[in-house]
């Protein structure tokens, strides 16, 4: 029986990645300024948080400046 202790998860599902088949990718996290990096179980979950972040910064109340 082998232990996975440390198996990363998808930042969209949350499904455990098998080690070595994870995407990873640059990403902007909502309320932090730059980018950072994430791991997606596939492309399409990453392209799919990228929108929804994007989405969620423009219905903002302040949009992506923090000072108004």
């Amino acid at each position: 029986m082998k232990v996975n202790l440390f198996r990363r998860k998808c930042e969209y599902c949350k499904t455990k990645i098998d080690k070595g088949s994870e995407i990873k990718r640059n990403v902007k996290v909502v309320g932090f300024i730059g980018t950072y990096l994430k791991y997606f179980c596939c492309s399409e979950h990453a392209d799919n948080y990228e929108k929804e972040t994007e989405q969620c910064m423009k219905n903002s109340k302040h949009g992506e400046n923090c000072c108004g």
